[in-house]
């Protein structure tokens, strides 16, 4: 059986990059390493966090190639983007690897991970990490002004009281601090978390509470807005949360980033 040299899980990847898409035995091996990393107790730490965004993607890629939603090159460059990503790297760089041409992957530095005093748990929000930052700053910005946008249409047609546009403002902001720290956390319980709150936002506020304004206003008129507020909307969010937990059952509550 001939085996190749051990290196790091960074420099695999990185030879993944100028190598054609295999995506059958890329999922082969991040499953291993996966098993690997879990069963010792690593998985809340750097180390959990490279593999669960190397599973992550390889697994929607396998998904999306096999659908035709993606084509092999796009699946190679996006893992020059992972590189890049320090949550990735800050593990990667330090588990060693080797595999068998099977493949048989293998950690081959498990016993340093185990003894060395590394970081375990989730570890702190760092605000301004560059692989992380442009995406959540936009995704953000586009959401909040979106959302704003909409309250001030809705409140112009005299939908809803303006305390409504004070009350997202207020609401908005902490809730974007909180989607961030459940990020950097990616435990399956917090990402549990995620999926629950993302679905009652964006299911149960973007495609129930915001469509049943704009087609029943006259009703909602005639309703006391400190009745018809709550009747319309915790329904709608329960509904969403609902559907938001399904989507990430079926994922395993995979991120899909």
């Amino acid at each position: 059986m001939n085996q190749i040299a051990t290196r790091t899980l960074y420099k695999m990847i990185k030879e993944w990059t100028v190598q054609p898409w295999d995506g059958t035995r890329y999922g082969r091996i991040v499953e291993m390493l996966w098993d690997s990393i879990e069963a010792c107790g690593l998985i809340e730490g750097p180390f959990g966090m490279a593999m669960t965004l190397l599973e992550s993607y390889v697994v929607d890629c396998v998904e999306e190639v096999d659908a035709g939603l993606l084509d092999m090159n796009q699946a190679v460059a996006g893992l020059t983007t992972l590189l890049e990503n320090d949550d990735f790297t800050q593990g990667a760089k330090i588990i060693e690897v080797s595999i068998d041409t099977n493949p048989v992957c293998r950690i081959s530095n498990i016993d340093s991970l185990l003894q060395e005093n590394w970081p375990r748990g989730p570890q702190k929000p760092q605000w301004w990490k560059r692989s992380v930052r442009s995406f959540w700053i936009s995704l953000g910005s586009v959401s909040f002004v979106a959302m704003i946008i909409i309250y001030v249409i809705v409140i112009g047609l005299g939908i809803l009281p303006p305390i409504q546009l004070v009350l997202s403002i207020v609401g908005g902001i902490p809730a974007f601090a909180l989607s961030y720290y459940f990020r950097k956390v990616a435990t399956k319980r917090m990402w549990r978390a995620v999926f629950i709150m993302l679905g009652a936002g964006g299911i149960g506020f973007w495609c129930l509470i915001v469509p049943s304004v704009f087609l029943f206003a006259p009703v909602i008129r005639l309703i006391p807005w400190w009745l018809g507020l709550p009747l319309l909307t915790i329904p709608s969010v329960i509904i969403g949360a609902f559907l938001g937990d399904w989507i990430g059952k079926r994922r395993d509550y995979r991120p899909y980033m």
